[in-house]
Protein backbone atom coordinates (compact mmCIF):
# COMPACT_ATOMS: atom_id res chain seq x y z
CA UNK A 1 0.00 0.00 0.00
CA UNK A 2 2.83 2.52 1.08
CA UNK A 3 3.93 2.35 -2.95
CA UNK A 4 0.34 2.47 -4.24
CA UNK A 5 0.30 6.54 -6.09
CA UNK A 6 -2.28 8.48 -4.14
CA UNK A 7 -5.57 8.56 -6.14
CA UNK A 8 -6.99 12.29 -7.27
CA UNK A 9 -9.44 12.20 -3.99
CA UNK A 10 -6.99 11.18 -1.29
CA UNK A 11 -5.58 14.11 -2.42
CA UNK A 12 -8.36 16.75 -2.59
CA UNK A 13 -9.32 14.91 0.86
CA UNK A 14 -5.96 16.07 2.45
CA UNK A 15 -6.07 19.39 0.00
CA UNK A 16 -9.56 19.94 1.78
CA UNK A 17 -7.83 18.95 5.45
CA UNK A 18 -4.97 21.39 5.11
CA UNK A 19 -6.82 24.30 3.93
CA UNK A 20 -9.28 23.79 6.66
CA UNK A 21 -5.83 24.24 9.09
CA UNK A 22 -5.88 27.30 11.01
CA UNK A 23 -2.03 28.31 9.89
CA UNK A 24 -3.06 28.08 6.59
CA UNK A 25 -6.89 29.45 6.11
CA UNK A 26 -5.68 32.71 8.27
CA UNK A 27 -3.64 33.51 5.50
CA UNK A 28 -5.91 33.59 2.18
CA UNK A 29 -3.03 34.15 -0.20
CA UNK A 30 -1.37 30.77 1.05
CA UNK A 31 -4.66 28.84 1.06
CA UNK A 32 -5.01 29.81 -2.90
CA UNK A 33 -1.57 29.12 -4.14
CA UNK A 34 -1.94 25.61 -2.50
CA UNK A 35 -5.27 24.55 -3.95
CA UNK A 36 -3.54 26.03 -7.50
CA UNK A 37 -0.64 24.20 -7.48
CA UNK A 38 -2.37 20.87 -6.27
CA UNK A 39 -5.20 21.75 -8.59
CA UNK A 40 -2.76 22.39 -11.99
CA UNK A 41 -0.73 18.85 -10.81
CA UNK A 42 -4.13 17.25 -10.69
CA UNK A 43 -4.76 18.12 -14.27
CA UNK A 44 -1.70 17.37 -15.46
CA UNK A 45 -0.47 20.99 -15.94
CA UNK A 46 2.88 20.46 -14.33
CA UNK A 47 4.99 22.21 -16.99
CA UNK A 48 2.89 25.58 -16.10
CA UNK A 49 3.38 25.85 -12.68
CA UNK A 50 5.69 28.74 -12.59
CA UNK A 51 6.74 31.44 -10.70
CA UNK A 52 5.06 33.92 -13.88
CA UNK A 53 1.56 32.37 -13.68
CA UNK A 54 1.37 31.91 -10.17
CA UNK A 55 2.30 35.71 -9.47
CA UNK A 56 -0.59 36.47 -12.66
CA UNK A 57 -3.08 33.77 -11.62
CA UNK A 58 -2.67 33.47 -7.82
CA UNK A 59 -1.45 37.39 -6.85
CA UNK A 60 -2.91 38.98 -9.10
CA UNK A 61 0.13 40.71 -10.60
CA UNK A 62 0.17 42.35 -13.92
CA UNK A 63 1.22 40.62 -17.26
CA UNK A 64 4.34 42.36 -17.45
CA UNK A 65 4.95 40.95 -14.01
CA UNK A 66 9.03 40.38 -13.68
CA UNK A 67 10.09 37.53 -11.10
CA UNK A 68 13.33 38.71 -10.51
CA UNK A 69 12.41 42.54 -9.45
CA UNK A 70 9.14 40.97 -7.53
CA UNK A 71 9.99 38.43 -5.01
CA UNK A 72 6.41 37.44 -3.97
CA UNK A 73 6.29 33.94 -5.18
CA UNK A 74 9.68 32.85 -3.73
CA UNK A 75 8.35 34.28 -0.35
CA UNK A 76 5.14 32.90 -0.36
CA UNK A 77 5.85 29.56 -1.38
CA UNK A 78 8.66 29.59 1.57
CA UNK A 79 5.87 30.52 3.89
CA UNK A 80 3.45 27.42 2.26
CA UNK A 81 6.53 24.77 2.62
CA UNK A 82 7.29 26.28 6.30
CA UNK A 83 3.35 25.22 6.91
CA UNK A 84 3.41 21.84 5.20
CA UNK A 85 6.06 20.89 7.08
CA UNK A 86 5.07 22.19 10.57
CA UNK A 87 1.46 20.72 9.94
CA UNK A 88 3.28 17.40 9.29
CA UNK A 89 5.35 17.35 12.41
CA UNK A 90 3.06 18.57 14.93
CA UNK A 91 0.73 15.79 14.03
CA UNK A 92 -2.06 17.75 13.09
CA UNK A 93 -3.03 15.57 10.11
CA UNK A 94 -5.35 12.75 9.94
CA UNK A 95 -4.58 11.83 6.36
CA UNK A 96 -2.74 8.87 4.69
CA UNK A 97 -1.85 11.30 2.14
CA UNK A 98 1.37 14.39 2.65
CA UNK A 99 1.50 17.42 0.38
CA UNK A 100 4.50 18.08 0.11
CA UNK A 101 6.27 21.03 -1.97
CA UNK A 102 9.83 20.51 -2.47
CA UNK A 103 12.61 23.28 -2.66
CA UNK A 104 13.24 25.12 -5.39
CA UNK A 105 9.41 23.60 -7.08
CA UNK A 106 6.65 25.08 -7.06
CA UNK A 107 5.21 21.75 -8.19
CA UNK A 108 4.20 19.50 -5.08
CA UNK A 109 4.25 16.03 -4.43
CA UNK A 110 1.93 13.28 -2.63
CA UNK A 111 3.61 11.47 -0.36
CA UNK A 112 1.67 8.28 0.70
CA UNK A 113 2.63 7.65 4.74
CA UNK A 114 1.51 5.41 7.44
CA UNK A 115 -1.66 6.85 9.05
CA UNK A 116 -1.40 8.05 12.67
CA UNK A 117 -1.74 6.14 15.41
CA UNK A 118 -4.97 7.36 16.40
CA UNK A 119 -6.44 4.90 13.15
CA UNK A 120 -4.19 2.26 13.70
CA UNK A 121 -6.10 0.34 16.96
CA UNK A 122 -5.81 -2.86 15.24
CA UNK A 123 -2.43 -3.10 15.03
CA UNK A 124 -3.44 -6.19 17.97
CA UNK A 125 -4.66 -8.40 14.98
CA UNK A 126 -1.06 -8.91 13.84
CA UNK A 127 0.62 -9.78 16.80
CA UNK A 128 -1.92 -12.49 17.74
CA UNK A 129 -0.62 -15.74 16.76
CA UNK A 130 -2.63 -17.88 14.48
CA UNK A 131 -4.77 -20.71 15.47
CA UNK A 132 -4.38 -23.70 13.51
CA UNK A 133 -7.72 -25.55 13.12
CA UNK A 134 -7.33 -28.95 14.02
CA UNK A 135 -7.92 -31.65 11.65
CA UNK A 136 -10.44 -34.26 13.39
CA UNK A 137 -12.87 -32.27 16.23
CA UNK A 138 -11.18 -32.10 19.77
CA UNK A 139 -12.98 -30.17 22.18
CA UNK A 140 -10.34 -30.13 24.54
CA UNK A 141 -7.86 -29.03 22.17
CA UNK A 142 -10.05 -26.55 20.98
CA UNK A 143 -10.51 -24.97 24.33
CA UNK A 144 -6.74 -24.95 24.88
CA UNK A 145 -6.13 -23.54 21.32
CA UNK A 146 -8.83 -20.75 22.25
CA UNK A 147 -7.64 -19.64 25.68
CA UNK A 148 -3.79 -19.44 24.49
CA UNK A 149 -5.10 -17.66 21.30
CA UNK A 150 -6.71 -15.04 24.13
CA UNK A 151 -4.09 -14.44 26.55
CA UNK A 152 -1.79 -13.99 23.02
CA UNK A 153 -4.32 -11.58 21.99
CA UNK A 154 -3.92 -9.62 25.04
CA UNK A 155 -0.62 -9.84 25.07
CA UNK A 156 -0.42 -8.61 22.04
CA UNK A 157 -2.43 -5.34 22.45
CA UNK A 158 -0.55 -4.45 25.00
CA UNK A 159 2.60 -5.04 23.58
CA UNK A 160 1.19 -2.84 20.78
CA UNK A 161 -0.05 0.34 23.10
CA UNK A 162 3.71 0.12 24.25
CA UNK A 163 5.48 0.34 21.00
CA UNK A 164 2.52 3.09 19.60
CA UNK A 165 3.14 5.02 22.96
CA UNK A 166 7.07 4.71 23.07
CA UNK A 167 7.72 4.75 18.88
CA UNK A 168 4.70 7.67 17.17
CA UNK A 169 4.92 11.25 18.44
CA UNK A 170 2.33 11.94 20.72
CA UNK A 171 -0.29 14.58 20.37
CA UNK A 172 -0.64 17.78 21.92
CA UNK A 173 -1.49 17.36 25.87
CA UNK A 174 -5.14 18.29 26.53
CA UNK A 175 -4.99 20.29 29.76
CA UNK A 176 -7.77 19.01 31.76
CA UNK A 177 -7.20 21.79 34.85
CA UNK A 178 -6.07 25.82 34.69
CA UNK A 179 -2.89 26.03 32.49
CA UNK A 180 -0.12 27.85 33.92
CA UNK A 181 2.82 28.88 31.77
CA UNK A 182 4.58 26.48 29.83
CA UNK A 183 8.15 25.47 31.82
CA UNK A 184 11.13 25.11 28.88
CA UNK A 185 13.91 23.04 29.49
CA UNK A 186 16.85 24.01 27.03
CA UNK A 187 18.65 20.72 25.96
CA UNK A 188 22.58 20.46 24.35
CA UNK A 189 22.73 21.55 20.82
CA UNK A 190 25.56 19.04 18.89
CA UNK A 191 27.96 20.18 17.08
CA UNK A 192 28.00 18.03 13.82
CA UNK A 193 30.14 20.16 11.36
CA UNK A 194 33.35 17.79 12.30
CA UNK A 195 34.68 21.29 13.15
CA UNK A 196 35.78 20.17 16.44
CA UNK A 197 36.97 23.87 17.16
CA UNK A 198 32.83 24.92 17.05
CA UNK A 199 32.17 22.85 19.88
CA UNK A 200 32.32 26.12 22.07
CA UNK A 201 30.16 28.03 19.52
CA UNK A 202 27.79 24.99 19.59
CA UNK A 203 27.45 24.46 22.78
CA UNK A 204 26.47 28.61 23.19
CA UNK A 205 23.30 28.31 21.06
CA UNK A 206 21.48 26.25 23.69
CA UNK A 207 22.58 29.49 25.89
CA UNK A 208 22.05 32.61 24.30
CA UNK A 209 18.37 30.83 22.54
CA UNK A 210 17.29 30.08 26.48
CA UNK A 211 18.16 33.80 27.33
CA UNK A 212 16.15 35.09 24.50
CA UNK A 213 13.15 33.28 25.94
CA UNK A 214 13.73 34.20 29.26
CA UNK A 215 12.47 37.79 27.86
CA UNK A 216 8.67 36.67 27.20
CA UNK A 217 6.08 36.68 30.37
CA UNK A 218 4.43 33.78 29.19
CA UNK A 219 7.01 31.67 28.93
CA UNK A 220 9.28 30.13 31.99
CA UNK A 221 12.77 28.29 31.04
CA UNK A 222 13.76 26.41 33.87
CA UNK A 223 16.67 24.45 34.29
CA UNK A 224 15.51 21.12 33.88
CA UNK A 225 12.07 18.86 34.08
CA UNK A 226 10.30 21.38 31.93
CA UNK A 227 6.97 20.73 30.13
CA UNK A 228 8.99 21.24 27.04
CA UNK A 229 12.83 20.45 26.24
CA UNK A 230 14.51 22.47 23.13
CA UNK A 231 17.49 20.63 21.43
CA UNK A 232 19.03 20.52 18.70
CA UNK A 233 22.19 20.71 16.26
CA UNK A 234 24.65 22.92 14.51
CA UNK A 235 25.73 21.61 10.76
CA UNK A 236 27.39 22.94 8.17
CA UNK A 237 27.32 22.64 4.42
CA UNK A 238 29.03 24.87 1.59
CA UNK A 239 30.24 27.16 4.32
CA UNK A 240 26.29 27.99 5.66
CA UNK A 241 25.79 27.09 9.39
CA UNK A 242 21.90 25.63 9.55
CA UNK A 243 20.79 25.22 12.82
CA UNK A 244 18.48 22.49 13.11
CA UNK A 245 15.74 22.62 16.70
CA UNK A 246 13.58 19.62 17.91
CA UNK A 247 10.70 20.69 20.44
CA UNK A 248 9.47 17.46 22.48
CA UNK A 249 7.68 17.13 25.55
CA UNK A 250 9.26 16.24 28.27
CA UNK A 251 12.03 14.50 28.28
CA UNK A 252 10.75 12.14 25.95
CA UNK A 253 13.05 12.52 22.88
CA UNK A 254 9.89 10.72 20.65
CA UNK A 255 7.51 13.11 22.10
CA UNK A 256 8.24 15.82 19.29
CA UNK A 257 5.38 18.38 18.89
CA UNK A 258 7.57 21.15 16.60
CA UNK A 259 10.63 21.59 14.80
CA UNK A 260 12.36 23.75 12.63
CA UNK A 261 15.75 24.58 10.66
CA UNK A 262 17.25 27.92 10.02
CA UNK A 263 20.39 28.65 8.00
CA UNK A 264 21.50 32.23 8.44
CA UNK A 265 22.98 34.38 5.32
CA UNK A 266 26.73 34.27 4.13
CA UNK A 267 28.86 36.88 4.88
CA UNK A 268 28.42 36.80 8.79
CA UNK A 269 31.09 35.33 11.65
CA UNK A 270 30.82 31.75 12.96
CA UNK A 271 28.90 33.88 16.72
CA UNK A 272 26.86 36.13 14.54
CA UNK A 273 25.49 33.49 12.44
CA UNK A 274 24.32 31.31 15.00
CA UNK A 275 23.28 34.58 17.05
CA UNK A 276 20.63 34.93 14.27
CA UNK A 277 19.85 31.74 14.13
CA UNK A 278 19.02 31.87 18.13
CA UNK A 279 17.02 35.03 17.39
CA UNK A 280 14.87 33.21 14.68
CA UNK A 281 14.16 30.68 16.39
CA UNK A 282 13.32 32.67 19.92
CA UNK A 283 11.02 34.69 17.86
CA UNK A 284 9.00 31.34 16.73
CA UNK A 285 8.78 29.75 20.14
CA UNK A 286 7.87 33.03 21.50
CA UNK A 287 5.03 34.00 19.42
CA UNK A 288 1.65 33.73 19.94
CA UNK A 289 0.87 31.41 17.31
CA UNK A 290 4.19 28.78 18.20
CA UNK A 291 4.06 25.47 19.57
CA UNK A 292 4.19 26.93 23.45
CA UNK A 293 1.01 28.66 23.45
CA UNK A 294 -0.92 26.11 21.26
CA UNK A 295 -2.38 23.87 23.82
CA UNK A 296 -2.93 26.79 26.18
CA UNK A 297 -4.89 28.93 24.03
CA UNK A 298 -7.02 25.72 23.03
CA UNK A 299 -7.96 25.39 25.95
CA UNK A 300 -9.45 28.68 26.47
CA UNK A 301 -11.09 28.09 23.32
CA UNK A 302 -13.22 25.35 25.47
CA UNK A 303 -13.93 27.77 28.41
CA UNK A 304 -17.52 29.01 28.74
CA UNK A 305 -17.15 30.84 31.59
CA UNK A 306 -14.14 33.00 32.92
CA UNK A 307 -12.57 30.74 36.13
CA UNK A 308 -13.30 32.09 39.66
CA UNK A 309 -9.75 32.21 40.19
CA UNK A 310 -7.52 32.36 37.73
CA UNK A 311 -3.76 32.74 37.41
CA UNK A 312 -1.49 35.22 35.90
CA UNK A 313 -1.08 32.88 33.06
CA UNK A 314 -4.89 32.53 31.81
CA UNK A 315 -5.25 35.90 31.62
CA UNK A 316 -2.54 36.53 29.35
CA UNK A 317 -4.27 33.75 27.48
CA UNK A 318 -7.54 36.45 27.49
CA UNK A 319 -5.33 39.14 26.49
CA UNK A 320 -3.90 36.69 23.34
CA UNK A 321 -6.99 35.81 22.24
CA UNK A 322 -8.79 39.62 22.12
CA UNK A 323 -5.67 40.83 20.70
CA UNK A 324 -6.26 38.71 17.44
CA UNK A 325 -10.05 38.97 17.65
CA UNK A 326 -10.16 42.16 18.77
CA UNK A 327 -14.09 41.61 19.88
CA UNK A 328 -15.36 44.06 22.54
CA UNK A 329 -16.78 40.36 24.21
CA UNK A 330 -13.35 39.15 24.25
CA UNK A 331 -11.63 42.16 25.93
CA UNK A 332 -14.51 42.52 28.51
CA UNK A 333 -13.31 38.76 29.19
CA UNK A 334 -9.74 40.06 29.28
CA UNK A 335 -10.43 42.54 31.67
CA UNK A 336 -12.48 41.11 33.90
CA UNK A 337 -9.65 38.28 34.34
CA UNK A 338 -6.90 41.11 35.10
CA UNK A 339 -9.46 42.60 37.30
CA UNK A 340 -9.29 39.49 39.51
CA UNK A 341 -5.66 39.40 39.15
CA UNK A 342 -4.86 43.11 40.60
CA UNK A 343 -7.44 42.95 43.00
CA UNK A 344 -4.86 40.21 44.64
CA UNK A 345 -2.15 42.09 43.54
CA UNK A 346 -2.31 45.66 42.21
CA UNK A 347 0.74 46.06 41.57
CA UNK A 348 1.39 42.44 39.25
CA UNK A 349 3.45 45.34 36.72
CA UNK A 350 2.31 42.95 33.59
CA UNK A 351 -1.37 42.60 34.62
CA UNK A 352 -1.28 46.29 35.17
CA UNK A 353 -0.04 47.06 31.74
CA UNK A 354 -2.33 44.77 29.91
CA UNK A 355 -5.39 45.53 31.07
CA UNK A 356 -4.39 49.39 30.79
CA UNK A 357 -3.89 48.52 27.14
CA UNK A 358 -7.00 46.30 26.96
CA UNK A 359 -8.90 49.11 28.22
CA UNK A 360 -7.64 52.03 26.41
CA UNK A 361 -8.50 50.03 23.34
CA UNK A 362 -12.11 49.82 24.44
CA UNK A 363 -12.64 53.12 25.39
CA UNK A 364 -11.12 54.54 21.68
CA UNK A 365 -13.58 51.92 20.06
CA UNK A 366 -16.46 52.89 21.73
CA UNK A 367 -15.86 57.06 21.74
CA UNK A 368 -17.51 59.12 19.33
CA UNK A 369 -15.44 61.18 17.10
CA UNK A 370 -15.60 64.14 18.52
CA UNK A 371 -14.24 63.17 22.16
CA UNK A 372 -11.25 64.05 23.32
CA UNK A 373 -9.12 60.93 22.86
CA UNK A 374 -6.12 61.78 25.00
CA UNK A 375 -7.91 63.19 28.05
CA UNK A 376 -10.15 60.21 28.07
CA UNK A 377 -6.95 58.15 28.34
CA UNK A 378 -5.46 60.03 30.91
CA UNK A 379 -6.12 56.96 33.77
CA UNK A 380 -4.75 54.13 31.30
CA UNK A 381 -1.85 56.09 30.81
CA UNK A 382 -1.11 56.62 34.18
CA UNK A 383 -1.79 52.59 35.08
CA UNK A 384 1.29 52.04 32.59
CA UNK A 385 3.28 54.17 33.70
CA UNK A 386 3.36 53.05 36.78
CA UNK A 387 4.00 49.65 35.57
CA UNK A 388 7.36 51.02 34.07
CA UNK A 389 8.43 52.14 36.84
CA UNK A 390 7.47 48.96 38.73
CA UNK A 391 9.11 46.58 35.99
CA UNK A 392 11.64 48.90 33.75
CA UNK A 393 13.45 45.85 32.20
CA UNK A 394 10.42 44.28 30.80
CA UNK A 395 9.66 44.59 27.06
CA UNK A 396 5.65 44.18 27.10
CA UNK A 397 4.79 46.39 29.76
CA UNK A 398 6.95 48.94 27.59
CA UNK A 399 4.85 47.82 24.28
CA UNK A 400 1.90 49.03 26.12
CA UNK A 401 2.91 52.20 27.22
CA UNK A 402 3.42 52.61 23.89
CA UNK A 403 0.52 51.48 22.21
CA UNK A 404 -1.61 53.84 24.70
CA UNK A 405 0.39 56.40 23.90
CA UNK A 406 -0.57 56.24 20.40
CA UNK A 407 -3.85 56.15 21.37
CA UNK A 408 -3.68 59.62 22.56
CA UNK A 409 -2.03 60.83 19.28
CA UNK A 410 1.66 60.99 20.67
CA UNK A 411 3.32 59.39 18.20
CA UNK A 412 7.07 60.10 18.99
CA UNK A 413 6.73 59.85 22.47
CA UNK A 414 4.95 56.46 21.76
CA UNK A 415 7.85 55.63 19.14
CA UNK A 416 10.43 55.85 22.06
CA UNK A 417 8.19 53.37 24.25
CA UNK A 418 8.16 50.69 21.39
CA UNK A 419 11.66 50.99 20.51
CA UNK A 420 12.46 50.21 24.14
CA UNK A 421 10.46 47.52 23.97
CA UNK A 422 12.03 46.42 21.08
CA UNK A 423 15.43 46.65 22.78
CA UNK A 424 14.69 44.69 26.16
CA UNK A 425 13.22 41.63 23.94
CA UNK A 426 14.87 41.67 20.27
CA UNK A 427 12.96 38.33 19.75
CA UNK A 428 9.49 40.13 19.74
CA UNK A 429 8.11 39.96 16.81
CA UNK A 430 4.79 41.55 18.35
CA UNK A 431 7.19 44.75 19.85
CA UNK A 432 8.10 44.51 16.48
CA UNK A 433 5.56 44.71 14.52
CA UNK A 434 3.94 47.70 16.44
CA UNK A 435 6.97 49.82 15.85
CA UNK A 436 6.45 49.16 11.79
CA UNK A 437 2.72 50.33 12.47
CA UNK A 438 4.04 53.44 14.16
CA UNK A 439 6.42 54.65 12.04
CA UNK A 440 3.91 54.11 8.89
CA UNK A 441 1.26 56.28 10.91
CA UNK A 442 4.15 58.82 12.01
CA UNK A 443 4.97 59.18 7.85
CA UNK A 444 7.95 57.10 7.53
CA UNK A 445 6.46 55.03 5.06
CA UNK A 446 8.88 52.64 4.00
CA UNK A 447 10.73 52.20 7.25
CA UNK A 448 7.53 51.72 8.72
CA UNK A 449 6.75 49.19 6.10
CA UNK A 450 9.60 47.59 5.85
CA UNK A 451 9.83 46.54 10.11
CA UNK A 452 6.49 45.63 9.57
CA UNK A 453 7.39 43.44 6.84
CA UNK A 454 10.37 41.94 8.65
CA UNK A 455 7.94 41.08 11.45
CA UNK A 456 5.69 39.00 9.34
CA UNK A 457 8.26 37.31 7.69
CA UNK A 458 9.75 35.79 10.74
CA UNK A 459 6.81 33.75 11.39
CA UNK A 460 5.10 31.18 9.13
CA UNK A 461 1.68 31.70 10.83
CA UNK A 462 1.71 35.44 11.64
CA UNK A 463 -1.27 36.69 13.83
CA UNK A 464 -4.12 38.54 12.06
CA UNK A 465 -3.46 41.93 13.33
CA UNK A 466 -0.03 41.87 11.81
CA UNK A 467 -1.30 42.66 8.42
CA UNK A 468 -2.69 46.23 9.07
CA UNK A 469 0.56 47.91 7.94
CA UNK A 470 0.53 46.07 4.89
CA UNK A 471 -3.07 46.81 3.83
CA UNK A 472 -2.57 50.36 5.02
CA UNK A 473 0.63 50.48 2.39
CA UNK A 474 -1.01 48.82 -0.14
CA UNK A 475 -3.87 50.77 -0.64
CA UNK A 476 -1.88 54.01 -0.16
CA UNK A 477 -0.03 52.85 -3.21
CA UNK A 478 -2.33 51.84 -5.14
CA UNK A 479 -2.05 47.78 -5.38
CA UNK A 480 -5.24 46.84 -4.70
CA UNK A 481 -4.30 42.84 -4.65
CA UNK A 482 -1.84 42.92 -2.15
CA UNK A 483 -4.48 45.33 -0.17
CA UNK A 484 -7.29 42.67 -0.66
CA UNK A 485 -5.06 39.89 0.16
CA UNK A 486 -3.72 41.72 3.36
CA UNK A 487 -7.27 43.38 4.76
CA UNK A 488 -8.99 40.06 4.57
CA UNK A 489 -6.24 38.41 6.43
CA UNK A 490 -7.01 41.40 8.79
CA UNK A 491 -10.26 41.15 8.47
CA UNK A 492 -9.96 38.05 10.43
CA UNK A 493 -9.97 40.17 13.73
CA UNK A 494 -10.48 43.71 12.77
CA UNK A 495 -14.28 44.28 11.65
CA UNK A 496 -13.93 47.87 10.91
CA UNK A 497 -10.69 48.35 9.29
CA UNK A 498 -10.07 44.87 7.40
CA UNK A 499 -13.71 45.17 5.85
CA UNK A 500 -13.11 48.76 4.67
CA UNK A 501 -9.82 48.40 2.80
CA UNK A 502 -11.07 44.83 1.55
CA UNK A 503 -13.99 47.16 0.21
CA UNK A 504 -12.50 50.41 -0.91
CA UNK A 505 -10.00 48.60 -3.29
CA UNK A 506 -12.37 45.74 -4.44
CA UNK A 507 -14.31 47.83 -7.06
CA UNK A 508 -11.28 49.33 -8.93
CA UNK A 509 -9.70 45.41 -9.88
CA UNK A 510 -13.52 44.48 -10.96
CA UNK A 511 -14.05 42.25 -8.11
CA UNK A 512 -17.81 42.52 -7.47
CA UNK A 513 -17.71 39.25 -5.54
CA UNK A 514 -15.42 41.12 -2.85
CA UNK A 515 -18.42 44.72 -2.95
CA UNK A 516 -21.32 41.51 -2.31
CA UNK A 517 -19.50 40.41 0.56
CA UNK A 518 -18.05 43.68 2.64
CA UNK A 519 -20.68 45.99 1.39
CA UNK A 520 -23.43 44.67 3.75
CA UNK A 521 -20.58 44.14 6.75
CA UNK A 522 -19.70 47.82 6.30
CA UNK A 523 -23.60 49.06 5.90
CA UNK A 524 -24.60 46.86 8.52
CA UNK A 525 -21.34 48.16 11.07
CA UNK A 526 -23.32 49.56 14.21
CA UNK A 527 -19.91 51.41 14.87
CA UNK A 528 -19.69 53.19 11.69
CA UNK A 529 -23.56 53.33 11.72
CA UNK A 530 -22.98 55.77 14.89
CA UNK A 531 -20.80 58.04 13.23
CA UNK A 532 -20.26 57.57 9.90
CA UNK A 533 -17.41 55.81 7.90
CA UNK A 534 -14.42 58.53 8.09
CA UNK A 535 -14.95 59.71 11.10
CA UNK A 536 -14.85 56.62 12.73
CA UNK A 537 -11.40 55.78 10.98
CA UNK A 538 -9.92 59.11 12.34
CA UNK A 539 -9.58 57.76 15.62
CA UNK A 540 -6.15 55.98 13.69
CA UNK A 541 -4.54 58.85 12.65
CA UNK A 542 -4.42 57.86 9.10
CA UNK A 543 -2.75 59.53 6.84
CA UNK A 544 -4.46 62.03 4.00
CA UNK A 545 -3.67 59.69 1.17
CA UNK A 546 -5.16 56.98 2.93
CA UNK A 547 -8.09 58.48 3.79
CA UNK A 548 -8.50 59.53 -0.11
CA UNK A 549 -8.53 56.01 -1.17
CA UNK A 550 -10.62 54.75 0.97
CA UNK A 551 -13.45 57.27 0.45
CA UNK A 552 -12.54 56.89 -3.35
CA UNK A 553 -13.02 53.38 -3.01
CA UNK A 554 -15.99 52.91 -0.90
CA UNK A 555 -18.43 55.80 -3.50
CA UNK A 556 -17.15 53.21 -6.41
CA UNK A 557 -18.35 50.60 -4.28
CA UNK A 558 -21.81 51.47 -4.17
CA UNK A 559 -21.94 53.11 -0.15
CA UNK A 560 -24.07 56.02 -0.13
CA UNK A 561 -21.68 59.28 0.42
CA UNK A 562 -23.52 60.81 3.54
CA UNK A 563 -22.55 57.51 5.19
CA UNK A 564 -19.12 58.33 4.90
CA UNK A 565 -19.47 61.24 7.31
CA UNK A 566 -22.59 61.26 8.94
CA UNK A 567 -24.60 58.68 11.07
CA UNK A 568 -26.32 56.09 9.00
CA UNK A 569 -29.05 53.61 9.03
CA UNK A 570 -28.35 50.02 7.95
CA UNK A 571 -29.58 50.87 4.39
CA UNK A 572 -27.17 53.88 4.21
CA UNK A 573 -29.79 56.74 4.29
CA UNK A 574 -29.20 59.36 6.70
CA UNK A 575 -30.54 59.10 10.49
CA UNK A 576 -33.03 61.54 11.12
Amino acid sequence: MPNEAPSAQEIRAALDELLGWQGISRSPQLAELLRYVVEKTLDGDEGSIKAYSIAVDVFGRPQDFDPQSDPIVRVQARRLRTLLEQFYVNGSSRSSIQVRLPLGRYVPEFVRVDKPATEAPAVADVTAPPVTQPARWDSRGFLLSAILGLVFTLVGVGLAVLIVRWVLPSAPTEISGMPSTPAVSIGTFDNLTGVAVLDDDAAAVGTRLGGMLAKFDDLRVVPADGEFLVRGSVQEAQGLFTVKVILSRGSNPTSIVWSTSVTPQRGQTDTEALTNADLAIARELGSATGPLQAAGLAWLGQQKTLPNAPNAYVCQLYYLNWRDSRLLADATSALDCYDKILAASPDQPVALSAEAGVRAWRLQYELGPDTNVAGSLEAEAAKVARAVSLSSDDSFVYEQQGLILARQHSLDAALGSVKKAMDLNPASTDAKIVYGLLLWLNGQFDVGQAVSEEAIAALPSPPTWYYMTRAFDALRQRRYYDAIDAAQALGVGEGELGPAIALAAAPVIGRNDLIDRYRPMILANPRFQATGILPWLDGFDLPPQLVDRIREGLILAGIPPAALTAPFKGDGTPRQ
